[in-house]
């Protein structure tokens, strides 16, 4: 059979693997806890839900235009310039079918073969598999623990002096680590961007109001606002609104490139689900504190996820200050041979944890991350605690 070339580097998420197999488990009726989807567990606000079943009652089952309805397109400018303090209009933003894809459509309007992506690892899985089906070359700039998961700007300069990116990916907060920058960090970032032109910037931001702790998110366009034309801001629904399944995400960037982004569109999937929108621009007009009721849950998840990883000293995590992930370091039982065990990657330890102890989690590696494990804390309080437990036991037992 045959294969395009473009997919022989992109392999399937390790994410949907691995879920996938804990369902099956469930199927089975064991009892796995998972903590391996980056999905929210609450139920869509009704609000949303009623704004789309009133738009289909109103015969809102028509195409809509390839960028969206304006209506919503205008609720996004109006949505971002209130919350984020960069002022935006209509004709600056597009609507997808989910946040991936307007990343998707980013990178394509604009990687031709060979061209240099820089994406700062640990990274979400899709961005260099993205880059691949563009035929570009994704190159990495590694971060570790000890700087907080965060890209230094001498890093950043290194990277772009030796490899002339035409685009850098930034993801805060960020998935999977659930670090972000902050306005301090981004300025310095700034300084380094500023002196190369050439670079454009893909700021996704979809955790943005995901943040815990005192810590204040700030764009990138609000920081350097100098830059704005180059950055391409991409975000969405699923996350904040616990919108998964509608399958809605939006872009912000100069006119000129949106245009390029609508061409592309038209000739994949043409426009969101019109009756999808309907619920978006509701999304968008709900009182703040819904937004904040979810929030307010996941800084409480936060807090027992951190507090029961403490229980066991080989095990360790960075405070994550966004999204709901932890990164777990378990660097220490990445290469353990004991009896009938054999363990020597991060992958080998994820399965021997599903199998073993009944816990779903997603291997470092699939994030750049080698030796890590991420969990998603998305989870029932109860869930938390029991998989962290799991997870503690079965590893002390290898010792």
């Amino acid at each position: 059979m045959k294969k395009a070339h473009r997919l022989n580097q992109v392999q399937a998420s390790l994410t949907l693997a691995i879920t996938a197999r804990a369902a099956e488990m469930r199927a089975e009726g064991l009892d796995v806890v998972s903590f391996g989807a980056g999905e929210p567990d609450f139920i869509t606000p009704k609000p949303i839900i009623d704004a789309a079943k009133d738009a289909l009652d109103r015969g809102m089952t028509k195409y809509t235009p390839v960028t969206g309805m304006p209506a919503l397109r205008a609720e996004i400018a109006s949505w971002y310039t209130k919350n984020f303090g960069v002022e935006t209009k209509s004709d600056e933003v597009i609507v997808g079918i989910g946040g991936k894809q307007v990343i998707y459509n980013a990178v394509m309007s604009m990687v031709d073969p060979g061209d240099v992506v820089l994406i700062p690892a640990p990274y979400w899985l899709s961005y260099p598999a993205m880059v691949h089906l563009a035929d570009g070359t994704p190159v990495f700039i590694p971060t570790d623990q000890a700087d907080e998961f965060l890209v230094s700007p001498e890093k950043l300069e290194d990277a772009i002096q030796q490899y002339h990116p035409v685009l850098l990916i930034l993801n805060s907060p960020c998935n999977p680590t659930g670090a972000a920058y902050s306005a301090e960090k981004l300025e310095k970032i700034a300084a380094v961007l500023r002196k190369y032109p050439d670079v454009t910037i893909l700021w996704d931001n979809i955790y943005a109001q995901l943040v815990y702790n005192g810590f204040k998110h700030v764009e990138l366009a609000k920081v350097a606002p100098d830059l704005k034309n180059r950055i391409i801001t991409t975000g969405g629904f699923s996350k904040s609104f616990a919108m998964t399944g509608w399958r809605l995400g939006f872009a912000i960037a100069d006119p000129a490139r949106i245009k390029i982004m609508t061409t592309l569109q038209s000739h994949s999937t043409s426009n969101a689900v019109s009756f999808a929108q309907a619920g978006a621009i509701e999304a968008l007009r709900l009182d703040p504190s819904v937004v904040e009721n979810m929030r307010q849950a996941f800084e409480r998840r936060r807090s027992i996820i951190l507090n029961e990883i403490a229980k066991f000293p080989d095990l360790s995590c960075l405070p994550p200050n966004g999204a709901f992930y932890v990164m777990l370091n378990c660097t220490k039982f990445c290469d353990i041979v004991k009896n009938d065990v054999a363990i020597h990657n991060d992958v080998e330890l994820a399965q021997y944890l599903l199998e073993k102890g009944m816990v779903a989690t997603v291997p470092g590696t699939a994030f750049g991350a080698p030796g890590y494990l991420r969990l998603s804390f998305a989870m029932k309080d109860e869930d938390i605690i029991k998989g962290i437990q799991r997870i503690g036991n079965t590893l002390a037992a290898l010792k």
